[in-house]
Formats: C-alpha cells, structure tokens, sequence
C-alpha cells in the first residue's frame, strides 16, 4: 500500500503532467480556425446597439453564398413562413437582427466543418446529426418553457456544443482516436475518455474556441460547461437548455458524438424541468421528446445547405 508520501507525490506529478499537457494544447489554440471575417463583423455589428438594420443587411448581402444560404432556411418549413423572404432586409424585419446573427453563424461553422478526418468511431455525418438534433431540441425546449428570446441561441448552442470534438479530431488526432477507443472499451464517456488520455476535455477546448471566436459568455458557458451545469455559480439557461437538449437527443438516440453511452442528466437540471412535477428521469425525457421528431425533420435544411 502506497505511503501518504507516495500519494502526495504521484498526486504532485498528475497534477504538473495535467499543468504541461494543457500548456501544449493552449499553444496549439492559437494555432486554430477563426471565422470568416464577414462573421466576425455579423457578431459585432449585431452586438453593438447603435447597429441598423440596414447596416446589417448591406454587410451579410455582400457575401452572396452567405446570403444564398441564410435565405434558404429563413424559407424554410424550419421557420414555416407563409412568404417568401427573398432579401436579407426581410429576413432582418421577420426574423430579427439576433436570429440573422444566429443564422450566419451556425450556417459558416456547419460548412467550415463539413469536411476533415474521421474515424471508425467518429462518423463525421452522424456527428452532424447529433449536433443540429441538439440544436433543434435546445429550440424546442426554450419555447415549450415560453423563452422564445432564448430559443435561437438554444439552437446555435446545441448545435456548436461538441464543437471541441471537430478540433481534437482535426489537430490531435492521435491522441482523440486513443480516447474514442478507451471509451468502447471500458465502456465510458467520451469525455472521461478525453480526460484519461489528453488530460482535457472537448467541453474545455470548445470553450476556448469560443472565446477566441469573442462569442458571447453565455454560448461560450454553454459550450464549455453543457455536461457540467453544475459548475456555474448561478444557473443559466441556455446552459440548462443544452445539458437537456444533448440528453434528449442521446435518448432518443439521434446521430453519434462519439460514444454509445445514454443521457447523462444532471439532477438540478432535471428538477428545472420538472417544474415541481413528481416524476422519473426517464419520464421526463420521454415527456419533453413529444413534437422532437416532427422538428428535426423541418431542420432537414441545415443538412442540405450545399446543395441548390
């Protein structure tokens, strides 16, 4: 049996070899994709409010492909308007300067990360199924508790959440695939797969990514804290809607992200949903599912946005 010395000092090296390995990945941040600079601007200009709509309007329509892309799902059974927008300026007047914003956003990430390498364990496509799945369920589930203001960031988060997962694959590919292995064999998450292997977890670097993006705190917190909620001093929504929108989706088994394992829902999030209702976790989850399959088939668009 090991000395309290002895578990002092491994504990000491876990901790300096944990300090070093993140140290290594920090650098490689630096090193990761930024956004399209029209982006990059559609995030500042919507977040300033001395911002016009017509400002707005004039800086995405200088991207034709971007254009092209935000109005096929503004047209969309996604939103399920009864005219046709054919102009940025109307999608800002129906949809709303935030929701363009969104838009712009997933709609960019979704092409930028279309493509790259994958694995046996890592099917690319599936990932994406699970992503925007995660996406729509957030959506659903803001406006089910009548937070329609929050349900287009509900879909932006869920659907960059597992973003960290497309970086690991990408510039630590050695070290991610050792994870995916570890967690079909010893039967565990993805993240504590992660953890075991590179001593950080895709959550972690997603938040990093985030931040280098100047995304706002509250998709940054909802990316880098959706599987531990817990965390945050104070609850946050959008935080609470991803944690329960990634559970749905894994419970309803929609797409892969890496793992086989079912919903892992945190208690407080689970008694936030409740709503005081005595019920099980796995009633719950069935419960806030109704009406899941009928959206997810309306966000068939996001999966079709390279095609004409």
């Amino acid at each position: 049996m090991p000395s309290l010395k002895q578990t002092h000092i491994q504990t000491v090296d876990m901790s300096q070899k944990r300090t070093q390995r993140l140290r290594q990945i920090t650098e490689k941040i630096i090193q990761l994709p930024t956004l399209p600079t029209i982006v990059t601007q559609l995030i500042a200009l919507v977040g300033n409010p001395r911002s016009s709509a017509r400002e707005v309007a004039q800086l995405v329509s200088t991207d034709q492909a971007l254009t092209a892309k935000i109005l096929k799902v503004a047209n969309s059974a996604f939103y399920g308007f009864a005219r046709e927008i054919a102009t940025v300026q109307l999608a800002i007047v129906v949809l709303g300067l935030e929701m363009v914003k969104n838009l712009g956003l997933s709609v960019t990430v979704l092409k930028r990360f279309s493509t790259g390498r994958e694995h046996r364990l890592f099917d690319r496509q599936r990932f994406w199924e699970h992503a925007i799945g995660c996406g729509v369920a957030g959506r659903l589930l803001a406006r089910r508790l009548k937070q329609n203001s929050l349900a287009d960031e509900a879909f932006v988060a869920g659907v960059l959440h597992d973003i960290g997962k497309l970086i690991l694959i990408e510039y630590f590919t050695d070290e991610f695939s050792e994870a995916l292995e570890l967690a079909e064999a010893e039967a565990i998450s993805i993240e504590a797969a992660e953890e075991k292997t590179l001593g950080v977890t895709h959550a972690e670097i997603g938040g990093w990514l985030a931040e280098k993006w100047n995304l706002p705190q509250n998709l940054v917190n909802a990316i880098a804290l959706h599987h531990h909620p817990n965390l945050l001093e104070a609850p946050e929504d959008l935080v609470l809607f991803v944690h329960m929108a990634n559970a749905l989706i894994r419970y309803n088994q929609v797409g892969s992200s890496g793992d086989k394992q079912g919903p892992q829902l945190d208690a407080q999030v689970a008694q936030f949903f409740k709503q005081g209702q005595d019920v099980s976790d796995n009633d719950l989850l069935e419960f806030l599912s109704k009406d899941l399959n009928t959206e997810l088939k309306k966000a068939q668009v996001f999966r079709d946005l390279d095609e004409p």
